[in-house]
């Protein structure tokens, strides 16, 4: 009799077709680890940085919200630092108000523990994933709400766990980036990254007439200042200047410490006519701003702004920085507290 074809029994299609979910998972998992490591690792801007991973992971875990969160005060609070909410990406100052508590939440445990939690409330999963470089913990990031509404379960943690040391990583070298050139006082970039800035867009704007400016400013009296009320006086208004540039300046817009009490703003797709009317704007800003210095002290402080906009006259960046280190010195020549243009 012809020998009869045997059955494999349920349970062993059961187990290969679980193996074979299980294989799919990690080769997604993988996949998903690779094009969030790819995305991230293309800036050391921390800014950058930051976006790039929330957009990257709420597109590659297909989450509605992806958050970033910072402890401060000995891990008492976690200020949101950067969220992706759908298709809108929020940035840190329309995060002001939604610090949360450490003590006693998902976000004080994973960061104590240093392992990932996973919470599950009205049907909404949550992961909150520690962020650890070099044994120092950095943040947290919230991963909320699958898509497909289905919940976060332990063959996530592992997952997640690799996830959050690939981006704390990512974070811990734009920030080593961000210190080598940022002006430790200001909070400004230094000189030579203003260097840098200049040659990049003179070669943009030579190759392909994309116009750019740059604005050269001086304290006014800033040494009679600093000998009357003291440097440390000094120190303070130099951080308040600082702070008017950066509120007042687009992300695109590169604010350096140029020296001393110089400062420099770089204007991308920026004419002549605009740069001059920005330097208007930020004469009357400082004039008018409430300068303090110890106890409060109201101080009275004036800048002058010299303005200069590519031309291909310039030879160089450096021709460029010249003419308007010129502006500035007729700025100053003529009354301070004032604006002039840089002369072809």
């Amino acid at each position: 009799m012809p020998g009869k074809t045997r059955k494999a029994p349920q349970g062993d299609y059961e187990s290969l077709y679980r193996g074979y979910m299980a294989l799919t998972r990690k080769m997604e998992q993988l996949s998903a680890l690779r094009e969030i490591g790819l995305a991230i690792s293309g800036s050391l801007d921390l800014d950058e940085t930051l976006a790039a991973i929330v957009n990257v992971v709420q597109g590659a875990l297909d989450v509605r919200r992806v958050t970033i969160y910072t402890p401060e005060k000995e891990r008492e609070l976690f200020r949101p630092v950067i969220a992706k909410y759908g298709e809108d990406l929020i940035m840190r100052d329309r995060l002001n108000e939604e610090i949360l508590p450490g003590r006693g939440t998902p976000l004080g445990e994973a960061m104590a523990t240093c392992n990932v939690v996973l919470c599950q409330s009205h049907g909404n999963g949550a992961a909150y994933v520690p962020l650890i470089a070099k044994n120092e913990p950095l943040g947290v990031l919230s991963i909320e709400d699958r898509r497909d509404g289905a919940a976060f379960s332990a063959d996530d943690v592992s997952f997640f766990q690799q996830l959050g040391a690939q981006i704390a990583i990512a974070i811990h070298n734009a920030q080593l980036y961000a210190m080598a050139v940022t002006d430790g006082l200001t909070g400004l970039y230094v000189r030579r990254y203003f260097d840098l800035r200049m040659q990049e867009e003179f070669a943009l704007a030579r190759r392909y007439r994309r116009p750019f400016s740059m604005l050269l400013f001086d304290i006014d009296h800033f040494k009679r200042f600093n000998d009357t009320h003291g440097h440390q006086v000094g120190d303070m208004v130099l951080r308040q200047f600082a702070e008017i540039l950066r509120r007042n300046t687009r992300q695109s817009d590169v604010c350096c410490r140029y020296g001393g009490e110089e400062m420099a703003v770089i204007l991308p797709e920026t004419g002549l006519d605009e740069a001059a009317r920005i330097a208007g704007k930020f004469c009357a800003l400082v004039r008018d701003y409430p300068f303090h210095g110890d106890g409060n002290q109201a101080l009275s402080v004036t800048t002058s702004i010299g303005v200069a906009a590519y031309c291909t006259a310039y030879e160089s960046p450096g021709t460029m920085v010249r003419a308007a280190d010129e502006a500035l010195y007729r700025a100053k020549e003529n009354g301070r507290n004032r604006v002039e243009l840089a002369v072809d």
